[in-house]
């Protein structure tokens, strides 16, 4: 029989001798970083050598070696968290990485390597060979407690059981406002989906609380070190909804010894662009929709606000006019040939507007030899070059959208939208126009319109003093309209002297097409998407650029879902993913909140979803909320008063979750108290957790967008200890909540 769980004694010796094994597991550590340094110093000498080869084995033996050094500085917090004592008596400890003695012998198992994965998976009923899983909780590198289960009973003998279940015993810890990871206390439904084939793309389905996001992410690092050929060379990206969330977890991949993944949030996935507020519903509703992307193709494809309607140009006495019939036929036939956007068309609208005015000139009477004097004279004119820039302008995707801002554009390019729609939209981007700031949904626009504009030609850097070093008319260090020689940036060895004509025709000096990539968006081999049931089929355009030929993790609640049009986005999904094969699987058991929070939400979510069930909540906490009433005035002092006496009563985390907009009104109350308060709208709290939750006005919450019931559900999942919630409407409150105002 087992030894009795409370005997101290007992779990003294046991603490003492896992004490001992971290002990040896961290001084080889510590030698392994020594020959990490060793590594990195020889990858520095390998350059001396002199030669192009060394440079190159330096650069790969110094990138390795800089990886190599910062998993192992990642390791460092909880080497070693878990032990597996087998039936045949073999006993493995399971930690972050994997570490050998001297004579190769193995101290830690890494957790992600298949010999860890009982220490997931097995369970009294499916003991998998192991009859005691041990957890061990570390300080530092001190072990200070220990948790066994005991899974095979008949074989324990006299093995001393210590506590009663490591899993549970983790959920009650204090946040500290980044998510951290869970590879100690990974459950084997959590585990089938982390170790699913690769041959295909995880859909992962669960309410808030059954550890959605920490299985994506431990996906991600078992997916690098079991298959880093595959997925390393052409890395993984991790989308989340908000910089706030991205924050918050990032300190999850290093903590498991990956360091190779991108972070994103839906907000700055497009290189260069940084969303600076999140759209109302109405807006974010319209820009969303798929049709939005057929609005931008014939935005793009028209022509600009302000363009002139006709040119006209004299030559010996010969005035040639291109009416606006002429231009718009010029426009079409030029998209229609082109490939790359307007953008890369310069040149080629440019030799069309020349072979226009030729053809014109020549039906007036002109002998044929004069075309090359005709090009020449035309094209080295001023008035040729202001026409074509305001006529056909190198355009940013930001333009675009400030374009939008003028009602009566919006209407020729989307005869579908209703007045209030026009409005609502023209409105939406004036802001754009006035200030050059975008939206959350701005975003997956402006990169659709990357891909639509194409490229803006590269400048290449003129010579000090140059008066057109701003040109971006350059090619190969020549202005194509003035002739003019402007600072070039190529060695004089390999630089031609060109005529017009090679350039405008394309020969050997013409300006070589841009590599097709070069601004393509990256493409990963893993895309793991968070909280997907948000996203609207334009959001899953721009994901969908980036993996073409990726697997992918999705996680979604569709009970969450802030987007109103589930089908559509379903559908965008799909063509994300290009129809691979996909692994379902659901999480049942909420870990995060305590059932006294567990239960207002689901009172919640039969309002927000009939028909729902809510994940099972499997602790308690053993404090009811609270509701605190305004009665009348600001909610400001109610909410600091309230938050300075959770700051007396709790360690961890308090977060205040508002409505949209409504945070710039709570700021300066809860100015100067403790960095662990932390003040977000609704949308912003979606991922995070907080030892305490402070719902502030949960019906203005409610009120801000058709699907706001299912936003102030998400909200009051965010506690795992503590729910409270301030309100003027305390009767409302009351009764949705099933609690008494205090």
């Amino acid at each position: 029989m087992p030894a009795p769980a409370g005997d101290p004694q007992a779990k003294e010796h046991e603490l003492a001798a896992e004490q001992g094994h971290v002990d040896r597991s961290y001084a080889r550590l510590e030698h392994m970083r020594d020959e990490a340094q060793a590594l990195l110093r020889q990858g520095y000498r390998q350059a001396q050598v002199g030669t192009r080869a060394a440079l190159v084995e330096r650069d790969v033996m110094v990138y390795r070696a800089e990886l190599w050094a910062r998993s192992l500085d990642a390791a460092d917090d909880g080497l070693v968290f878990g032990r597996l004592d087998q039936l045949d008596g073999e006993t493995r400890h399971i930690g972050r990485i994997g570490i050998r003695d001297e004579d190769s012998e193995v101290l830690v198992v890494d957790w992600r390597a298949p010999a860890a994965e009982a220490f997931y998976r097995a369970t009294p009923d499916d003991p998998r060979g192991v009859v005691r899983r041990r957890v061990l909780h570390c300080r530092g590198r001190s072990v200070v407690d220990i948790e066994d289960d005991l899974l095979d009973p008949d074989a324990a003998g006299d093995m001393v059981i210590i506590g009663d279940g490591a899993f549970l015993a983790a959920l009650s810890r204090t946040r500290d406002g980044s998510m951290h990871d869970i590879v100690a206390t990974i459950q084997r439904e959590q585990d089938e989906a982390i170790r699913a084939p690769i041959d295909g793309s995880v859909l992962v389905r669960g309410g808030p609380g059954t550890g959605k996001t920490a299985v994506a992410l431990h996906r991600v690092a078992y997916l690098l070190f079991q298959y880093r050929r595959r997925f390393g060379s052409r890395g993984v990206l991790v989308v989340g909804p908000n910089p706030r969330f991205t924050a918050y977890i990032e300190r999850v991949l290093p903590s498991l010894g990956e360091g190779g993944a991108v972070l994103r949030s839906l907000g700055d996935l497009v290189d260069g662009v940084d969303a600076a507020y999140h759209d109302d519903a109405a807006a974010a509703r319209l820009k969303g929709a798929a049709m939005m992307s057929g609005l931008l193709r014939r935005a793009v494809a028209d022509v600009p606000a302000g363009a002139p309607t006709e040119f006209a140009v004299s030559h010996r006495g010969t005035r040639i006019v291109l009416d606006h019939k002429a231009l718009r036929r010029i426009r079409r036939e030029v998209l229609a040939k082109n490939r790359g956007g307007p953008n890369t068309a310069r040149l080629q609208v440019a030799r069309q507007l020349l072979t226009e005015l030729w053809g014109r000139l020549l039906s007036r009477g002109a002998g044929r030899g004069e075309k090359d004097a005709f090009h020449e004279d035309v094209a080295a004119r001023d008035e040729f070059a202001a026409f074509l820039r305001a006529w056909w302008p190198l355009q940013r995707p930001v333009d675009v959208l400030a374009g939008l801002a003028d009602p009566e554009r919006l209407r020729r390019f989307e005869r579908d939208l209703t007045p209030e729609q026009v409005t609502v939209l023209a409105g939406s981007w004036a802001r754009t126009a006035r200030t050059g700031e975008v939206s959350f949904h701005d975003v997956a626009l402006m990169d659709e319109l990357t891909g639509l504009l194409g490229p803006l030609p590269r400048k290449r850097t003129p010579a000090h003093g140059s008066p057109d070093e701003d040109n971006p008319y350059v090619v190969d260090g020549r202005d194509i309209f003035s002739g003019e020689t402007v600072g070039r940036d190529v060695p004089d060895e390999i630089t031609e002297v060109t005529t017009y004509a090679d350039r405008m025709s394309g020969g050997r000096g013409a300006r070589r097409a841009r590599d097709e990539d070069e601004d393509e968006p990256v493409e990963y081999a893993h895309i793991v998407v968070d909280e997907a049931q948000d996203l609207t089929p334009m959001q899953w355009r721009m994901l969908g650029r980036r993996g073409r030929h990726a697997t992918w993790t999705i996680v979604e609640d569709p009970a969450q879902s802030a987007w109103e049009d589930p089908s559509a986005s379903a559908e965008a999904m799909a063509g994300a993913l290009r129809e691979r094969r996909r692994y379902e699987f659901e999480l049942t058991t909420n870990y995060r909140n305590p059932v006294e929070v567990a239960d207002v939400a689901a009172r919640v979510l039969v309002r927000a979803v009939p028909g729902a069930r809510p994940s099972r909540a499997v602790r308690s906490g053993g404090e009811p909320p609270t509701v605190h009433a305004t009665a009348g005035e600001r909610a400001g002092p109610v909410v600091r008063k309230l938050v300075r006496e959770l700051l007396d009563a709790v360690e961890g985390t308090i977060g205040v979750v508002t409505p949209v907009g409504a945070t710039e009104d709570l700021a300066a109350d809860l100015a100067g108290l403790e960095a662990r308060v932390q003040l977000m709208d609704a949308l912003d709290a979606k991922g995070l957790e907080f030892d305490v939750a402070v719902i502030v006005d949960p019906r203005g919450i409610v009120e801000q967008s058709p699907n706001g019931m299912r936003t102030l559900y998400v909200a009051l999942t965010r506690a795992t200890r503590l729910l409270a919630v301030v309100t003027g409407d305390p009767d409302w409150t009351a009764e949705l909540l099933g609690v008494e105002p205090s």
